[in-house]
């Protein structure tokens, strides 16, 4: 049997089954330990709603125990609904909360469970709290945020259904399913709109991405990236690092640095548009643009400097392609090489050569030869 139950200060209880009413009794009380406070109504089976001034639902809770103390509401194994704009936006589990009548404000307690019905992901955590008047959730303790294509494990999670921004913080680890991808970052933020994940460290701190189980992310095999920021996009399957990104590639033992990196994970492929810093066993390279094509093929373009060949020699071009599995090197444009001992200064159209073997051959131009005894 149902029975309505008089509306307390703005909520509607319906409740299903007992409703039973306790009174504090008179026994004495020993002087000087406080009273504990007693539940004024309890309730079994009860559903809560909560509407603002205009009528709009802002919530629906369901708990199988509920007992009213004070302005607090106690609730045990709840099932609800928050919502905005009349539209239904968190679906959740909880085995214990509390409901401030006065505040509006819900507190949940876990393991918990919260299902965003817009954007398929699940919030797991052991502290809710849910703001209906600013429409901020925010959770906190354990807190894993899960989507079809990622997991984040984070310290704290806080969600506005105004932004319809997600952004987690303390130490942030995401798990990236289908390239077995792993980031690190002191916050990340989730854009559904978007479907975009953006990471940020404060300095000297690095957003770290690896692979996850010793994997490669790409055929390229980069074990280890660092930068300032860095943001993954879904649709189109790109990372984009900013600021101070450093490089390793474990099999050639190569180190890059660049300004701006962006990565095609469809095509396997690495850009730096804004120049590129590069270090191999005693050689650098420097240009205003490089890729890194999945050939293992490295692209430098404008303004390359090479330092460090053999017979601490120079080499200066407008493009440089560099095989990094087989050492062998081309060179193009306005070619100029020169070294120290002996000491040699070419210049030419076009060069070719092996690091391993230690040759170069410059085309197209003159040599100047001066050996010095």
């Amino acid at each position: 049997m149902t029975r309505p139950c008089a509306a307390r200060d703005g909520i509607d209880i319906s409740l299903i089954g007992l409703l039973s009413l306790i009174v504090v009794g008179c026994a004495p009380v020993r002087p000087g330990l406080p009273v504990p406070k007693q539940p004024q109504t309890s309730l079994h089976q009860a559903i809560f709603k909560r509407t603002d001034p205009t009528g709009q639902l802002l919530w629906q809770i369901q708990a199988e125990k509920a007992e009213v103390l004070d302005d607090v509401v106690q609730l045990q194994q709840i099932q609800g609904t928050f919502y905005h704009q009349q539209e239904p936006i968190y679906s959740l589990q909880a085995p214990y909360g509390q409901v401030h009548q006065q505040s509006n404000f819900i507190q949940l307690q876990g393991p918990l469970l919260v299902k965003d019905v817009r954007d398929r992901t699940t919030l797991r955590s052991q502290r809710l709290q849910w703001h209906p008047k600013t429409g901020q959730l925010i959770a906190q303790h354990q807190v894993l945020l899960q989507h079809p294509h990622f997991e984040i494990k984070g310290q704290r999670f806080q969600a506005s259904t105004r932004t319809q921004q997600s952004r987690l913080s303390g130490t942030v680890t995401v798990k990236w399913l289908e390239r077995d991808l792993q980031m690190q970052a002191q916050e990340i933020s989730w854009f559904p709109r978007k479907e975009t994940l953006a990471a940020h460290s404060v300095i000297p701190a690095s957003v770290t991405m690896r692979p996850s189980a010793n994997q490669p992310l790409t055929s390229n095999r980069w074990p280890h990236v660092q930068s300032q920021r860095v943001e993954l996009c879904l649709p189109s399957q790109q990372l984009v690092f900013d600021e101070a990104v450093e490089m390793h590639i474990a099999d050639s033992k190569m180190h890059i640095k660049s300004p701006r990196v962006l990565v095609s994970l469809t095509e396997d492929q690495w850009h730096s548009p804004q120049g590129i810093y590069i270090q191999y066993q005693g050689i650098s390279a420097r240009a205003k643009q490089g890729w890194l094509e999945p050939s293992r093929t490295l692209r430098l373009q404008h303004q390359v400097r090479v330092k460090g060949l053999p017979q601490n020699a120079q080499l200066r071009a407008q493009t440089l392609t560099w095989n990094m599995a087989t050492q062998k090197v081309q060179a193009r444009g306005q070619l100029i090489y020169q070294q120290l001992q002996p000491w040699v200064r070419m210049t030419g159209t076009r060069a070719m050569g092996n690091l391993l073997q230690k040759t170069l051959e410059v085309e197209g131009g003159e040599a100047v030869v001066e050996i010095v005894p």
